[in-house]
């Protein structure tokens, strides 16, 4: 797997991407990742995901207000390099990130840089400057640029949405066999 850190890397093959913060590469996060590896072989064309190498929501917090991600970097990419996943650009939140307006992000990072013919992300998923980009502005930027869009619907477990918030509430009440059972991996 092809791993990069920089915003502006720009991908030589068509691409299917996943997008996503993908903390803990948890099953509902594999469901997207794997959409994506699946379309993208269906295609003929490269697998994506585009991700970030810490957690966004920590990044202009202080210290004592950050919640811990559940891997590390280097652990997030060798999980998704093990579902298949052919590019994995991940650059640093930072402030020209964040400022980055959501439909400015789909058509000159995702389409622009990485040629995503189609982009996969869960029907939760918030993007762009201040979180402004949900699914529907996703759909139509990409129906306006011709470009495919896959909503894969959430991963449930006990009629609860799978998510990171609620394995690190599992982590912290020493629910170790509850979290792994949601991340579908050691913890």
């Amino acid at each position: 797997m092809l791993i990069s850190n920089d915003i502006n890397f720009i991908s030589d093959r068509p691409t299917v991407v996943a997008l996503g913060t993908f903390d803990g590469v948890h099953l509902g996060h594999r469901a997207v990742i794997g959409k994506a590896v699946e379309l993208a072989r269906a295609a003929g064309i490269a697998s994506a995901v585009f991700t970030f190498s810490e957690l966004p929501r920590n990044a202009f917090l202080p210290p004592e207000k950050r919640v811990f991600p559940l891997c590390t970097f280097e652990e997030k990419a060798e999980l998704i390099s093990a579902l298949g996943v052919d590019i994995l650009t991940a650059p640093r939140f930072d402030r020209a990130v964040a400022s980055i307006p959501a439909a400015d992000f789909i058509r000159e990072v995702l389409i622009g840089r990485l040629d995503a013919r189609v982009i996969v992300c869960g029907e939760d998923h918030r993007f762009g400057a201040h979180g402004a980009g949900d699914t529907e502005l996703l759909k139509r930027v990409c129906r306006e640029a011709g470009i495919g869009v896959a909503i894969v619907p959430p991963v449930m477990r006990s009629g609860r949405r799978i998510s990171s918030t609620d394995i690190r509430a599992l982590l912290d009440a020493g629910r170790i066999e509850d979290a792994r059972a949601l991340l579908g991996h050691e913890v």
